[in-house]
């Protein structure tokens, strides 16, 4: 079994939008994904939408509405997120996100995300968010950014802030991905190249070891070239953080495109399952336990 945690689909009906695609990925719509899926072995896909103005129809990817509806009409195959705006329900910081949630839970909704509201992780707008989101049980998916003027929520170097909700919201699971998010992983990480992907080895181990040994709620998305980048640039320390993390890792992708070769997530996964680094319970659970027990 491999689900995949982190993909996204484009406007079936708009295949215009597709063209906005800052990588020119173009239209890759329910149909495309569950081809790719079949063509990769790969057994469910969790869709993301994104709703957030900061990228609101940049990508060409589909909203609430239609993902929801994609989703339903494959539910054997495809799970349902849905994607809350902390500064939805009239921008107000009590406001009851909890009467929302319940509606996207009703209509098969996991989770929450792609989350990414360009302001502050401690804003009280985020921690209201995050605290219904924890009452509701509905796990959060989210992009970092390290500054405004981009998408993702904003955190220092050192990501102090992730640190602050994790202790506020202990029943809130939070589930990081991006650059901002994945370059912590190395201690000698220059804030110049936080939303990059740094080379090299890591010499010393970085915040993000400890933020993730220390806080239970804590997860890690490694989709898209930020995680990969992370896990691969020193392979020894990736597989030393793969198996230390191996109940707080997801398998992901990100990588909404019609693909000529598998993605590189799996290769990367199927390598080092292949070369004896990690055991087979360490694959399983990256690659689809850990994913079956936070979305049940």
């Amino acid at each position: 079994m491999i689900i995949d945690i982190h993909q996204h689909i484009t406007y079936s009906k708009y295949p215009q939008f597709a063209k906005l695609t800052e990588n020119g990925y173009g239209s890759f719509t329910g149909e495309d994904l569950l081809h790719d899926m079949d063509k990769w072995g790969i057994d469910k896909s969790v869709i993301l939408p994104l709703t957030n103005p900061e990228n609101l129809d940049l990508f060409g990817v589909v909203g609430n509405q239609e993902a929801i509806a994609v989703c339903q009409k494959h539910s054997d195959r495809l799970i349902q997120f849905c994607n809350i705006d902390p500064r939805a329900m009239l921008n107000q910081k009590k406001s009851d996100f909890s009467i929302l949630m319940r509606v996207f839970k009703d209509l098969g909704c996991k989770g929450i995300g792609e989350v990414c509201a360009n302001i502050p992780i401690t804003s009280p707008l985020y921690k209201n968010l995050f605290y219904h989101a924890g009452k509701e049980k509905m796990p959060i998916l989210f992009h970092f950014s390290p500054k405004r003027g981009s998408y993702g929520m904003i955190d220092k170097p050192g990501l102090p802030g992730l640190e602050e909700v994790l202790r506020e919201f202990p029943d809130t699971i939070f589930i990081g991905h991006a650059p901002s998010f994945w370059n912590e992983i190395d201690a000698n990480l220059k804030p110049s190249a936080r939303n990059g992907y740094p080379k090299g080895p890591i010499n010393k181990d970085g915040r993000l070891w400890t933020l993730m040994a220390k806080y239970p709620n804590l997860y890690g998305d490694f989709s898209a070239g930020s995680g990969h980048n992370a896990l691969t640039r020193d392979p020894d320390a990736g597989v030393r953080f793969i198996n230390k993390f191996h109940k707080k890792i997801f398998f992901g992708t990100d990588m909404f495109m019609k693909k000529d070769a598998p993605p590189m997530h799996l290769t990367m996964m199927n390598d080092i399952f292949a070369d004896n680094k990690i055991a087979k319970d360490v694959y399983e659970n990256i690659m689809h336990r850990n994913a079956e027990r936070i979305l049940s």
